[in-house]
């Protein structure tokens, strides 16, 4: 099978760039050796969806990113076209180089050495995949697809600003905690008006919400507990009125096991589609990477993309 490495070397605050040489002999330790043809490496934001795009165009039949969810989510972006994946029987892998690595995680391959044994004996899992469509800055349509996560409202501000600190964002995942305690202390509930699956549309006040295929994200999140990344549906989770000092309190140290969705003001039930938007400016965010502000619908495409996996 035909593959190609698509290396990014900032994830991880640059970490990645580093320990390429070592995890590129472990690759070659499990995979055999590597051509300089079999490993391109990404120049700026949103290249490595350029690149998988080349790639297929070459035959390529695997795509291999070596970085995080959202290097993983770029390649995604360039192997999908028209709701539709290019080549249909694309493979995609990830090799955990980023800050989050959400596939490997919850794929029982949390090193490099298992994320290789999943790609030499060619086991996969098909994932759900979803298109996101939302307006920029400038009032534009964009669109994006995804695995991971769709979120809005105060969840998307502190992704949004942890990634635009430089100081915070040399942090890691310190960056996140950091934000999410001043966001919780900031950010108040707006008021949304939310469609689910062709049902009436419900106005209500919303701190944030999350639409999640996985059951984490980020480092050490558990978001949606027990979801499955290939049932066809998504968990949405909406943080309903919640105030400042409740969602530090209450909310905030129990992300980590998953327990804050118990909390009164949250809500979670499945949805293959989603229209959002409020009367004020709330930012949208996608795998990780802020993709503008609402309006923003999120559906379920009609396939699967298939992933290496062990489990």
């Amino acid at each position: 099978m035909k593959t190609r490495f698509i290396v990014n070397p900032m994830a991880n605050k640059g970490n990645c760039a580093r320990r390429w040489p070592e995890i590129r002999t472990d690759v070659e330790r499990h995979l055999g050796k590597l051509s300089d043809g079999d490993v391109v490496m990404t120049r700026a934001r949103g290249h490595a969806t350029q690149l998988a795009r080349e790639a297929v165009g070459e035959g390529c039949e695997r795509l291999v990113s070596v970085g995080g969810d959202g290097t993983l989510s770029e390649v995604l972006n360039g192997v999908v076209a028209g709701d539709r994946p290019i080549s249909p029987d694309i493979v995609l892998a990830q090799i955990p180089g980023g800050t989050s690595n959400e596939v490997c995680r919850s794929f029982r391959q949390p090193t490099t050495a298992e994320a290789c044994r999943a790609i030499a004996e060619g086991r996969t899992r098909a994932v759900d995949v979803f298109r996101a469509d939302a307006t920029d800055a400038q009032g534009n349509a964009v669109s994006r697809y995804g695995f991971l996560l769709a979120i809005v409202g105060g969840a998307a501000t502190i992704s949004w600003r942890a990634q635009r600190v430089p100081l915070l964002k040399r942090l890691g995942p310190a960056a996140y905690l950091i934000m999410t305690a001043v966001t919780s202390l900031t950010y108040s509930p707006r008021r949304y008006h939310v469609r689910i699956d062709g049902e009436p549309a419900e106005t209500m006040p919303v701190w944030g919400l999350l639409l999640c295929s996985f059951d984490g994200a980020g480092e050490g999140l558990m978001l949606a507990p027990g979801a499955d990344p290939g049932d066809g549906k998504l968990d949405l989770i909406t943080l309903g009125d919640i105030g400042k000092w409740e969602s530090l309190t209450r909310v905030l140290p129990k992300l980590g096991d998953g327990s804050y969705i118990a909390h009164p003001k949250i809500t979670r039930r499945h949805a293959t589609e989603v229209s959002i938007a409020s009367d004020r400016p709330v930012r949208a965010d996608v795998d990780g990477e802020s993709i503008g502000q609402l309006p923003m619908s999120v559906r379920l495409l009609p396939f699967k993309m298939h992933i290496s996996a062990l489990g």
